[in-house]
Formats: C-alpha cells, structure tokens, sequence
C-alpha cells in the first residue's frame, strides 16, 4: 500500500517537543527557502544517492524542497520503509524531523 509520507527536518541545537516542531513547520510554511546549511545540504547529497528500493525510484528532486535551514521530504511511497531511511540520515547529519501527520519530532 502507498503511504503518503511528509518530514521536515532541519537544525535545531538540541532535542525538541513535538509542540515546539509543530511551532517550527507553521514557520517553515510560511516562509520562501533559500540557500543551505551545511548539514541540510550533506542531508540532501546523500538522501539524493541513495533509494531503499531500486524497482521504485523516486525523483528527489520532485520530493524535496529544499531551504535555508531545512528540507520538506514529500513522497508517496509503498510502506514506511522510506521514513526509517529519512530518520537515520536525519541523525547522522544532526537534524531534527518532524513528522506532521503524526505530529512527532525526532531529535
């Protein structure tokens, strides 16, 4: 089954509660993007080399937006297989994710 599937991930200098992730996506939507972090960037190069299932490729560039401080990972995808892959990435590059449909924060 395909899972639609939304995460904000961006910098924050320590762990986050969801209310407060919550806070930062209403910002991010609200806001034009720009040019990168550092961190989002390296996210971005790798998340880019990277599909968890080659019979289904994903075009990134169509499921991301990419902005100053953060990156929106949009994509409908079969299974959750792709948020476990978006979270170990997220943390090795030290970003937070924010998952709004579930209204989680991962730090």
């Amino acid at each position: 089954m395909d899972v639609p599937i939304d995460v904000v991930l961006w910098r924050a200098p320590g762990p986050l509660s969801s209310a407060e992730a919550a806070a930062r996506y209403a910002e991010l939507r609200a806001s034009p993007l720009g040019a990168f972090d550092p961190a989002v960037a390296a996210f971005v190069r790798e998340l880019r080399q990277t599909s968890p299932d080659p019979a289904s490729p994903v075009s990134w560039n169509e499921a991301l937006t990419v902005g100053t401080d953060a990156v929106i990972v949009h994509v409908v995808w079969p299974g959750r297989g792709l948020l476990d892959l978006v979270a170990l990435l997220a943390e090795r590059h030290g970003l937070v994710s924010y998952e709004p449909a579930r209204q989680v924060a991962m730090s």
